[in-house]
């Protein structure tokens, strides 16, 4: 039996004691109509809220009476109350699990780099360096060049005469199921700051749920996947998807441009102003030492993973990955075994 009031309608449905000796119904109220999802969510939470609040004036205090006396029916009812509080808390992104500081390890470098934390203290970039990126401060000096890949699988390489920050980076802790995952194991939010030069940035194991932004002089860039070459000239910001797509976001503004791979864009000072992109080029027009620096970043990333840390609470530790061909390496043994 249906009953519309205020277009809701309460639906009758039976329900039956454990011993089949009493009989009583209880209503769902539902929208008569169509709806949005998001209305019927929230008028669930407020319908389990309402069961839950009513139910507060249940007592157990008879608890050895005999089951044709027991209220089976507001039993049950709390039973599917409590479930539906304990899912709407599962759900719920106040649960989630708190993020973290991430990692960071230097896989490569050469000629001058220096690095200067958010104290300005300098820290070293030697190889296989571990680093805290949050604050860090990044500059090559001519013919220099440095690769680094963050815990959360992307590589950021940093071209000569280039000065990167990294703003912020947090991470979601993770086991080893999910390192068993094509896509990244977590969930993660990087920040940098392009002030200078060129930089390479690749992603190609990001999760759709991470965050990576790059902050420029003017505008912002999100790359979502892939890897992208970023440049700073006399010329004007100039924006290459070698893989994967990006967007990038005009200062003080809605506008956006949207690039997909292969594809280069250059945006000057006036067509800046104007909202627009300057020209556009395909990924063949780059130099061969471009073509290359990006080859090497979406290298770096496949350099090294990092040990789950679900367990520790602290940033994933790096673990270098070795190049086959050390396996295939002769064995020198100083004995060896008669046949």
């Amino acid at each position: 039996m249906n009953i519309t009031s205020n277009g809701f309608s309460n639906r009758r449905l039976p329900v039956n004691s454990s011993k089949h000796l009493t009989e009583t119904s209880w209503s769902v109220p539902h929208i008569a109509g169509a709806c949005s999802n998001s209305d019927r969510h929230n008028r669930s939470r407020i319908c389990a809220l309402s069961r839950f609040c009513a139910l507060g004036s249940y007592s157990f205090k008879n608890r050895r009476t005999s089951a044709l006396t027991r209220p089976t029916s507001q039993v049950k009812h709390l039973h599917r109350t409590v479930r539906l509080v304990a899912a709407l808390f599962i759900f719920s992104p106040l649960q989630a699990q708190t993020m973290i500081e991430g990692s960071a390890i230097v896989t490569s470098r050469s000629g001058s780099v220096s690095a200067i934390d958010a104290s300005g203290e300098g820290v070293s970039t030697a190889s296989h360096e571990i680093l805290d990126p949050v604050g860090l401060t990044l500059s090559t000096k001519k013919d220099a060049r440095i690769f680094l890949t963050f815990s959360n699988g992307v590589a950021v390489a940093l071209n000569e005469a280039s000065v990167v920050r990294c703003i912020d980076y947090t991470q979601r802790p993770f086991d080893k199921e999910d390192q068993a995952l094509d896509l990244e194991p977590s969930e993660s939010n990087l920040k940098l700051r392009l002030i200078d030069g060129q930089i390479a940035v690749a992603s190609s194991r990001l999760s759709p749920i991470s965050d990576l932004r790059i902050q420029l002089p003017k505008g912002e860039l999100r790359l979502h996947k892939g890897t992208c070459l970023i440049s700073l000239d006399a010329t004007g910001l100039h924006i290459t998807a070698y893989e994967g797509n990006l967007t990038y976001y005009y200062p003080d503004s809605q506008s956006r441009e949207f690039v997909s791979a292969p594809k280069c864009i250059r945006i000057s000072d006036q067509s800046m102003e104007r909202q627009r992109v300057a020209k556009t080029s395909a990924v063949e027009s780059l130099e061969v030492e471009q073509i290359r620096f990006c080859q090497a970043a979406q290298h770096a990333s496949k350099r090294v993973t990092f040990q789950a840390n679900d367990l520790t609470g602290l940033p994933p530790e790096p673990v270098l990955i070795v190049r086959p061909q050390y396996f295939q390496q002769p064995s020198f043994r100083p004995y060896q075994f008669e046949e």
